[in-house]
């Protein structure tokens, strides 16, 4: 079982956070494995999400569930195809006039991942953490 946990504070509102976290076009732009991204409707609860990830020099394709989704305070997503079953779920709450934002990743590798698990965890986390930096960095430029 792999678990990421990180939090962040942004200096921009939870709306704003929120909005790009639901930005599927713009989620290349902060999210360093993400090739394309869409959803056939505006996001929702309920509603899936088809992405293409370069992951380990490869890339590949994973369906998620939107399981979550009380804007602007929590969005959760569940991978529903792919090579590592996992949830993420971002909760979003507004401090000293920004956002307090708390991921946690959980996921299990498929049977063929199951001995790269660790290092899986290991770049995933790192990732994950630049990832998010980059989200910090974004939205509190644009903020100025």
């Amino acid at each position: 079982m792999i678990r990421i946990e990180l939090t962040i504070d942004v200096a921009s509102p939870p709306e704003d956070v929120f909005g790009r976290l639901v930005d599927l076009d713009g989620l290349p732009d902060w999210q360093s494995s993400a090739v394309r991204v869409r959803a056939d409707e505006p996001l929702a609860h309920g509603v899936r999400i088809f992405e293409c990830r370069r992951v380990m020099g490869r890339e590949i394709e994973n369906e998620l569930e939107v399981v979550g989704f009380d804007p602007p305070r929590r969005l959760t997503l569940k991978a529903l195809k792919g090579p590592v079953r996992f949830t993420v779920d971002h909760e979003l709450a507004e401090s000293d006039g920004g956002t307090r934002l708390h991921v946690v990743a959980e996921g299990k590798a498929g049977r063929f991942m199951k001995l790269g698990e660790p290092v899986l965890a290991r770049q995933a986390d790192a990732e994950m953490r630049n990832d998010f930096a980059r989200l910090k960095e974004l939205l509190e430029y644009l903020a100025r």
